[in-house]
């Protein structure tokens, strides 16, 4: 089969690999739509985050949907032709904090495209009937790998509970930030501004959902949402970006007692905060890993129409051309929100 393998930074490349089989246990999937993410990026600019390393040739991404192929002998609810999508997660189902039922923080995790497990840009994958997620008829293939993301910005929002009336902040206007912003609306938040660096996401956010916009190229982000809210700030801040300047953004522009979402994750391996502003005002800060008994939420948001991810999407490339388009979205070029990847093409 064809798969979009990284070799090491900067380094993809479309190769044969063998094509798996299912054993006892497990699914074959067909992959037909997998999302390029930022932590994808992150593994091709830097070959790695933090302590997560690539150390031999991987297959990328984990954003994915597909239909199944085949299955093998003991697993039970699930024939070939479902279609579905993919939790990427395999946890060990035993530790203390699975049995507390948040294995989204298991120690043991296994995650496709983070090393060292390979991913899902390729025809096809060997999965656990859990990480199987079936999808309504109506939902495409495309919406269905978008999932992925809008959990873990449905999960977000079940942690720092944006509500009715409250003033909202979401620093970052990629992919997560669209699905912050979207979460924060349909929980009745009275305003929601959105600070970004380039204008064509800001125009996008400002079409879906924003009452106020800031250009952080342009405009100093926090003197921007002070002025907006009269000098109090937000009670709620989403910190959505790929950059440690993300974070003392998202501090700042917090109201007294305001609770901040740490959602996106940075380039760099540390950030430096102020010592004593952020105490004063006390706020809460809580940073959020992946996604928790978030899908069949997200899959109603989409089902439903209250959750438009389609118009996220704005390249659709075959395997052969994916190389350059993981150079594209790293430069944020050609206007690109979410760009995905359909194997079968």
């Amino acid at each position: 089969m064809k798969a979009l393998v990284l070799h090491g930074i900067r380094d993809l490349r479309v190769e044969d690999w063998p094509e798996p089989e299912p054993g006892p246990g497990q699914v074959k999937v067909g992959v037909r739509a997998v999302g390029i993410c930022g932590s994808d990026v992150h593994y091709y600019k830097h070959g790695r985050i933090g302590n997560q390393v690539v150390e031999k040739p991987q297959i990328v991404g984990h954003e994915g949907a597909g239909e199944i192929l085949e299955v093998g002998p003991g697993v039970e609810g699930l024939e070939v032709g479902r279609r579905v999508a993919v939790e990427p997660s395999r946890y060990c189902g035993e530790c203390e904090w699975c049995l507390a039922d948040k294995p989204n923080v298991c120690p043991a995790v296994e995650f496709r495209s983070t090393p060292p497990c390979d991913g899902l840009v390729c025809e096809a994958v060997i999965l656990q009937p859990q990480q199987c997620v079936p999808i309504p008829d109506s939902m495409t293939f495309e919406e269905a790998a978008m999932l992925e993301p809008l959990q873990v910005t449905v999960h977000a929002a079940n942690v720092i509970g944006p509500g009715p009336g409250e003033t909202v902040a979401v620093v970052g206007a990629g992919t997560i930030g669209l699905g912050c912003l979207a979460m924060a609306r349909l929980a009745g938040a009275k305003r929601i501004i959105v600070t970004d660096r380039l204008d064509y996401r800001l125009a996008f956010a400002k079409a879906h959902g924003a009452d106020d916009v800031v250009n952080a190229e342009t405009a100093d982000p926090v003197e921007a949402v002070m002025a907006l809210t009269d000098g109090r700030g937000t009670d709620v801040v989403f910190e959505c970006t790929n950059s440690a300047a993300g974070a003392p953004q998202a501090y700042d522009v917090a109201a007294v007692c305001g609770r901040v979402c740490m959602v996106g994750i940075p380039e760099e391996d540390q950030i430096v905060l102020d010592a004593h502003d952020y105490r004063r005002k006390e706020l809460s800060v809580r940073y959020v890993r992946r996604s928790r008994h978030a899908a069949e939420r997200a899959i109603s948001l989409v089902a439903s129409g209250d959750v438009d991810v389609a118009s996220w999407i704005t390249h659709r490339v075959g395997l052969e051309d994916a190389p350059k388009t993981f150079e594209m979205v790293a430069d944020y070029a050609d206007g690109v929100l979410k760009a995905m990847v359909v194997p079968s093409e």
